[in-house]
């Protein structure tokens, strides 16, 4: 089972050039609409689960996260299962998900750059940098000891790490403004 360690961090790509990483473009800046399906009784948010579908410039991809489970390895940084596969009609596949009784339940949507991230000693990361409508952030995707090196380049300590998700990130700034949750758009 495939498994998925990344952490994010409020920096723009720049920091991670000043500290020594070099980065290479792999999928340059590109609009991504995602959405997050349920059942109508919450099975999958009641086993801290996640479906999700992706669209990005007509395409996409399908990706279930879950916990891992207890063998998983230990990571001061977030670690899911991860399984995801590509999509030729994300919006046809939407429709099949919300026909077998998955409907969506939140949005969110981004800007994203990939990057391959090369450290000192030649290891890489992958790092894709999001715009989103509650501010910029990096997410260092990799191995654990990768990802490790490089916030240890770049200085940082683990209260710098933020291990939530772009849900939870928008829940907390509805709460602030003493809203319900809201999808995360930008303003048209």
């Amino acid at each position: 089972m495939s498994h998925e360690i990344e952490v994010k961090l409020k920096l723009d790509v720049v920091a991670l050039e000043r500290g020594g990483i070099r980065l290479e473009i792999v999928l340059p800046r590109h609009f991504e609409e995602n959405w997050l399906l349920d059942s109508v009784l919450r099975q999958l948010g009641e086993k801290s689960s996640i479906l999700r579908i992706r669209a990005v410039n007509g395409s996409g991809f399908l990706t279930y996260k879950a916990r891992p489970g207890s063998d998983a390895p230990a990571s001061q940084f977030k670690l899911r299962i991860e399984i995801e596969t590509a999509l030729g009609d994300p919006e046809k596949a939407l429709d099949i998900f919300e026909r077998l009784g998955f409907k969506k339940w939140f949005g969110y949507q981004k800007y994203r750059t990939v990057y391959r991230a090369i450290l000192p000693d030649g290891s890489e990361l992958h790092v894709m940098a999001d715009e989103t409508p509650l501010g910029n952030f990096l997410e260092l995707e990799g191995e654990e000891n990768t990802i490790l090196a490089a916030v240890k380049l770049l200085g940082l300590k683990p209260t710098d790490y933020i291990l939530d998700s772009y849900l939870a990130l928008q829940l907390a700034h509805c709460q602030r403004q003493g809203k319900s949750l809201e999808d995360m758009e930008f303003r048209r």
